[in-house]
């Protein structure tokens, strides 16, 4: 509370609460204890989640205009009383990791508790009624991916009410599973680039490093990273930005909805553009003056003599 008070001092108003799950403790986790009759691990889990209400209760003492995003998992859509706390405490949006849009591709990613289909549209959409503004993030070159899926996410990242959607291409990372996998098959193979192998892509020059090393077993790369920026285009074209700025209500919010979101789309220009350094270079520079406006509706008012909203109890 000390940090976000001093950096609403300074005029910052828009804060990331940088926690991997802001949901720490769900209402399945409360049930199963209590199934098991296990006393310690409920009043456990009771606690941490009375803490995170605490929270929350300060931070709704903050002035109005102050704007929290955090990350969260899918499941708090079905806890509408955190949902409602996440509200009154100017939590207005989160990333959520939804990463595939099938239940195979949620076997593929680990995430078989996520939900496929109509169903995780629904579930999606219960945040927006909270107005929690989500940032969804898909993974395409999963195994079990096909040339339809792509669309099939297209249609789901629309019909979900997401305010920004993100479509990131399969990149195996040392200490993943995935990476410790593949690395195994890479061992014996040659293949360099600017003298790094394969295996060590990110050391490999930004500007010539492939876009996709994972051998797909029905996709080529190419084919990969094009349906990927088709899906990106798809999303973030004029029409389909202007059709989901509808909720706000005047023309000028309206306007400056479509220039953040053609901003993050130069930001992630990297996803799906080919490797060409020129193209890169173009969309870095259009990220910079897109950038300069954008920067004003994101300032505050400085507020240098504002208070550290003092602890409340709370029960949950």
């Amino acid at each position: 509370m000390n940090e976000i008070v001093h950096l609403r001092r300074l005029g910052f108003r828009f804060i990331a609460l940088a926690d991997d799950n802001f949901y720490p403790v769900t209402l399945t986790d409360l049930e199963l204890a209590a199934r098991q009759n296990n006393a310690a691990r409920l009043a456990e889990l009771k606690s941490i989640r009375a803490e995170r209400f605490e929270l929350m209760a300060r931070l709704a003492q903050l002035p109005s205009d102050t704007v929290f995003f955090t990350q969260i998992t899918m499941e708090a859509a079905e806890d509408a009383e955190f949902l409602a706390a996440m509200k009154a405490a100017h939590i207005h949006g989160a990333l959520v990791g939804v990463e595939a849009v099938t239940p195979e591709g949620l076997k593929d990613v680990y995430k078989d508790f996520n939900l496929a289909g109509q169903n995780l549209v629904d579930r999606l959409r219960k945040f927006r009624r909270h107005d929690i503004h989500i940032l969804g993030s898909f993974i395409f070159g999963l195994p079990s991916d096909r040339p339809n899926t792509f669309a099939a996410t297209a249609a789901v990242a629309e019909q979900s009410e997401l305010t920004f959607a993100q479509f990131v291409m399969l990149t195996p990372f040392p200490g993943t599973v995935d990476f410790a996998r593949w690395e195994q098959t890479m061992w014996g193979d040659p293949t360099r680039s600017a003298g790094v192998p394969l295996r060590r892509g990110w050391l490999i020059p930004q500007a010539i490093r492939p876009k996709l090393v994972w051998t797909h077993p029905v996709m080529s790369a190419e084919e990969i990273r094009k349906r990927t920026q088709d899906v990106w285009d798809r999303f973030y074209s004029i029409r389909v930005i202007w059709k989901r700025s509808s909720f706000l209500r005047s023309m000028k919010g309206r306007l400056a909805f479509i220039l953040i979101s053609k901003l993050y789309r130069r930001m992630y220009a990297d996803t799906g553009i080919a490797t060409d350094s020129a193209r890169v270079a173009w969309s870095t520079r259009w990220a910079r003056w897109l950038a300069k406006p954008t920067r004003r509706l994101f300032a505050g008012r400085p507020m240098p003599n504002l208070q550290v909203p003092p602890a409340v109890e709370v029960s949950s």
